[in-house]
């Protein structure tokens, strides 16, 4: 069978683990089965995916992103000023992405919705340099971030270091006052972290932000303003159900543009990777992209 599209695969060989390469040995055999016009490129250094992107776009009706929140960001970067469709075929460890688009985590039944093509706009939210589909934090989230991040090379992998790392964060849980300026109004808040949301999920499955939606026009901030340690402990199981929205010191407010200031510098995350400290400056771009995903 023949199928008539022409796609660009930026893979991360190195995500999930390394899953990422073998998944990209099958999406290959697949699409050579099918006769589809296709390349397939590998990174090899931060930020490559960008560059990767930016070149296929000008050939490429399709850029498929394989790898893990990271690479689907960078990809996005890199064509989102083009006429390109972005695909993804997940193949890291969070796959917020997938879950937020309805993607299959399966690579063939993800290279399946791809080949049918059917496209829905997803908004951008745009942070000064910075574009991000899915999640950005500040706080107590950047901070195990950071702590699985520089853990990564050693002995114990995967959920025992994410867990090392929220029993880190909480030991050590730090208040942040900060301004933070939503959609023009300012006001003052202490915080332990504010996490922006796109879509529902986010750090792999946590659901902090329940309403939000990829086409909705609108960031979801949430706000976890200044809790005790137990407090937060007992409060972050809830989030995977999305139960934490009723909780006292937890707000969440839709908005299209937020700004935040602290009088120290807070580490900012983008998609699940580090990068650059406060102030922070994010706006909406609705439907800037379009997507190929599951939805009817």
């Amino acid at each position: 069978m023949s199928v008539t599209m022409s796609i660009a695969i930026i893979a991360n060989p190195y995500a999930g683990k390394g899953r990422s390469k073998k998944v990209a040995e099958q999406v290959t055999l697949k699409l050579r089965d099918k006769d589809v016009d296709f390349e397939i490129f590998f990174t090899d250094y931060p930020k490559q995916a960008v560059e990767l992107a930016s070149q296929a776009a000008e050939k490429h009706e399709i850029i498929a992103a394989l790898g893990g929140d990271g690479t689907i960001n960078e990809v996005l970067t890199g064509m989102l000023n083009s006429k390109s469709q972005l695909a993804i075929i997940p193949g890291g460890t969070g796959n917020d992405y997938a879950r937020g688009l309805n993607i299959p985590t399966n690579p063939d039944d993800a290279l399946e919705v791809i080949l049918q093509r059917h496209s829905v706009k997803m908004d951008v939210i745009k942070e000064r340099s910075r574009n991000f589909g899915v999640v950005s934090t500040i706080g107590f989230p950047s901070t195990v971030l950071d702590y699985v991040n520089s853990h990564r090379d050693s002995f114990f992998k995967g959920s025992i270091v994410f867990t090392a790392a929220i029993i880190k964060t909480i030991h050590d849980l730090k208040v942040h006052p900060i301004n933070i300026t939503i959609d023009g109004e300012t006001r003052q808040h202490s915080v332990v972290g504010v996490i922006l949301m796109n879509m529902p999920y986010g750090g792999g499955g946590l659901m902090f932000a329940p309403n939000a939606r990829y086409n909705d026009g609108y960031i979801s901030v949430v706000i976890i303003k200044e809790l005790k340690r137990l407090e937060l402990m007992k409060t972050l199981p809830l989030v995977y159900f999305g139960k934490h929205v009723n909780h006292p010191k937890v707000e969440i407010i839709q908005c299209r543009r937020v700004s935040i200031t602290a009088d120290e510098s807070l580490l900012k995350t983008f998609d699940g990777e580090l990068e650059s400290f406060t102030p922070f400056d994010a706006v909406i771009h609705p439907q800037a992209v379009s997507v190929i995903t599951n939805f009817n």
